[in-house]
């Protein structure tokens, strides 16, 4: 039987940390985002930031990664429909940590059979809890 979590429009949940470090920094850089201000440092420093920084993608997909580890909806699938309104604050620096807001804003009845639970999900710096990234999720309900 899966175990649910129910959580109440306005509740919200702060996830465990993790690092994003140099090296995973690289390598995802390397992989899927192999722009300058990613992959090197002297040309990152003649770039638009001045330093090397983290992929934004990078920054999100471990920002799913930590909303799934923390399962807002206990074992229930967090199954994505639409991210929307990305915005981010400012370059995220490799040997960042990061942790996730996940904030329960609403449901939503769709067509057919579907419904679904509308996230707001913040990267946060858990040191200084600085907003990094904001977006909003929609997701189905299962």
């Amino acid at each position: 039987m899966t175990e649910t979590r129910h959580m109440e429009v306005g509740e919200f949940i702060i996830t465990a940390s993790r690092r994003l470090t140099r090296v995973a920094a690289l390598c995802f850089a390397r992989d899927f985002d192999p722009q300058p201000m990613h992959l090197n440092d002297a040309a990152a420093e003649s770039g638009f930031f001045g330093t090397l920084t983290a992929s934004g993608w990078h920054a999100l997909a471990l920002t799913m990664r930590l909303a799934v580890e923390a399962q807002p909806f206990g074992e229930l699938p967090l199954i994505g429909a639409e991210i929307s309104r990305i915005r981010f604050s400012r370059p995220i620096l490799p040997e960042t940590d990061l942790a996730v807001r996940i904030t329960f804003e609403a449901t939503e009845t769709g067509q057919g059979h579907h419904a679904y639970n509308i996230l707001v999900v913040e990267t946060l710096d858990p040191q200084s809890g600085e907003v990094l990234i904001q977006q909003r999720w929609r997701m189905l309900r299962t």
